[in-house]
């Protein structure tokens, strides 16, 4: 297939050993690559029971076809592994140029196996794989490796174009809140990730290379990527708002349909003044920084004006300002972006990371914790102890232990499992399942825990970029979440970002996809696939002992409505979506795909 090298790495890393192996056109003609193909040989490969810290536990690193051909944001890589934290199969996605240069190294995937004996990073360097020792950089941040890494390479035209992922302590410590980063600040997704490569001694993995990628059609193939970018730089919400603020533009219009959580999870009425887009350049000197191949650039380079929490890094995104900030009471721009910098560097999730400390604010709130107990004052709203938790978590010190956990464990562990909000082991997304029922309904459903980027819905539900959807009504919300899942999953696996999808349609892709492969797809093609991939994903976490009960979410949600703000009285009404959409997906009543929907999907023999 055009587009993709044609070739992945597998590296031993009990054996200390590397061989590269070519990939089955079939595999690719069925799962495209990236998510899917990852997934497919995750799948075939490691034992749904498996200790997720165990060395037979997989990581497996897959760039998509379109990544590093030029297509309008083909950038992404996915992780897959399976999470030490929700225990589901787990799939994060990078941003920057980490997955563009993994082809340019000359793979499309690499598979990590077995453990390290001492820590090492796998070098990917100009044709050279090398598994070098890494013990000079064990205990730093995951800046401070990579600004080491480039300078030990000695060449700064060769450190310029090498790029990583890495861990920081949290995974060396194998927190199951860890998550991996790329290029120095990009937080990748996905809780537990960062444990599973600390478990394997790998601290980071490092790539570079020239080699070329071939596209079917040239001319044609540049004729649709130039179309895309017009109709793109016509659409307000993507060359505008997210090219000025990034993703926190969403904190304004998720404040007033009442979305944006606070106090973890309990009303909405915080002042947006200190937190939306115009408390950004009080509080930042923003500078646009894009992905590989994208001209969106979302992503906001930064240097903190606060006197305590200067520094540089990359501005808060929407996820870090409710998670980290709203969420816990906190409308400090400063300290959330410092908090979110800390996040990156120390690598943990941020989601994950402020349901923690919201689960644990709470827990001191009703006086099931005292502030003593856990030795740090956590309280809602106090931004000077954010950064303090923060590094006690990422560094396992103290009683901040048990937050490094997760919001799960401790709240189950505290007795009050009823105050965790989250699905499957990870916390929420910042965005309140009772007041977006179709992001509520895939919260509940969703293969790797409740995260917004595997169904933008809110495309819909909130910006009404394709459909005008009231977010709080459940009419046609089963049909729109199946639809967003099945098309993340496409994306992910083409490499591309789903950001774009707010000034252009799925149709708009089908002539990238064809001209790029050499394919003859049609839309609703590309998205039987996905909707492959989605019940591949399903089987295996069925395998792994999840079942209909987990598509579920926190009591809150379904019985105590929203006591203020613009969604008041509002409740998720999950209960009812639910039968819909099993019966979309081809479902039985128990939430499991029966031997004709895995016949139809060719998913028979999985």
């Amino acid at each position: 297939m055009d587009g993709c090298i044609g070739r992945y790495l597998r590296v031993n890393l009990t054996e200390g050993k590397h061989r590269i192996e070519e990939i089955d056109p079939r595999l690719l003609e069925k799962f495209l690559g990236g998510r899917g193909l990852g997934v497919k040989v995750f799948t075939d490969e490691v034992d749904p029971q498996t200790d997720p810290l165990s060395p037979d536990n997989k990581l497996i690193l897959a760039s998509g076809p379109l990544v590093g051909t030029g297509a309008i944001t083909g950038a992404s890589c996915n992780v897959i592994t399976r999470s030490s934290l929700t225990k589901t199969l787990a799939c994060a996605k990078t941003r920057g140029h980490f997955g563009a240069e993994l082809k340019f190294a000359g793979f499309d995937m690499v598979i990590i196996e077995g453990k390290a004996e001492t820590p090492v990073i796998l070098s990917i360097i100009d044709d050279k794989v090398r598994i070098l020792p890494a013990l000079e950089y064990w205990g730093r941040s995951t800046a401070e490796t990579e600004d080491l890494f480039k300078k030990n390479l000695g060449d700064p035209w060769v450190a310029r174009e090498t790029f990583l992922v890495s861990i920081g302590p949290a995974g060396e410590r194998l927190l199951p809140l860890a998550n991996v980063v790329n290029d120095r600040y990009l937080s990748v997704g996905g809780a537990g990730t960062g444990a599973v490569m600390g478990s394997k001694n790998l601290k980071a993995i490092a790539v570079k290379g020239r080699h070329s990628l071939h596209v079917a059609d040239g001319n044609r193939f540049v004729q649709v990527v130039n179309t895309m970018i017009n109709k793109l730089n016509s659409a307000p919400l993507a060359s505008q708002s997210m090219t000025q603020w990034g993703t926190a533009f969403l904190v304004g219009l998720c404040y007033q349909k009442g979305i944006l959580p606070q106090n973890n999870f309990r009303w909405a009425s915080l002042s947006l003044k200190n937190v939306g887009t115009e408390a950004l350049n009080s509080a930042f000197v923003l500078r646009a920084r894009g992905c590989f191949a994208c001209p969106v650039a979302c992503i906001k380079k930064t240097v903190v004006k606060h006197p305590t929490y200067q520094g540089k890094g990359m501005v808060p995104t929407y996820l870090a300002i409710g998670a980290l900030g709203v969420n816990c009471g906190i409308s400090d721009l400063s300290a959330i972006g410092m908090a979110s910098m800390l996040c990156a560097e120390m690598g943990l999730d941020p989601v994950a990371a402020g349901g923690a400390l919201a689960t644990a604010m709470e827990l001191v709130e009703k006086k099931v914790l005292s502030p003593e107990e856990l030795k740090i004052d956590l309280r809602f709203g106090n931004a000077e102890i954010l950064i303090q938790a923060l590094r006690l978590i990422a560094t396992k010190k103290g009683h901040a232990k048990r937050l490094g956990q997760g919001g799960k464990a401790l709240a189950e562990s505290s007795g009050r499992p009823d105050l965790f909000m989250g699905v499957k082991g990870l916390s929420l997304a910042p965005f309140d399942p009772r007041a977006i029922q179709g992001m509520g309904l895939h919260f509940a459903t969703s293969n790797y825990g409740p995260h917004h980027l595997y169904a933008n819905t809110f495309f819909d539900e909130l910006l009404n970029v394709h459909e005008n959807l009231d977010p709080w009504e459940i009419d046609g919300k089963p049909g729109l979440v199946k639809r967003y899942q099945d098309t993340s999953a496409v994306m992910d696996s083409l490499g591309l970002c789903n950001w774009p999808l707010m000034g252009l349609k799925f149709n708009n892709y089908v002539p990238l996809v064809n001209s790029c492969l050499g394919t003859s797809y049609k839309a609703d093609d590309l998205l039987l696939i996905g909707e492959r991939i989605w019940n591949l994903e399903r089987v295996f976490n069925l395998s792994a002992g999840f079942n209909s009960s987990h598509d579920t979410l926190p009591d809150r949600f379904t019985k105590e409505p929203i006591s203020d703000g613009p969604a008041e009285g509002q409740i998720s009404r999950i209960s009812e979506m639910i039968p819909e959409y099993y019966h979309l997906r081809g479902w039985n009543e128990k939430g499991e795909p029966p031997p004709e929907t895995l016949k139809a999907l060719e998913l028979e023999n999985e």
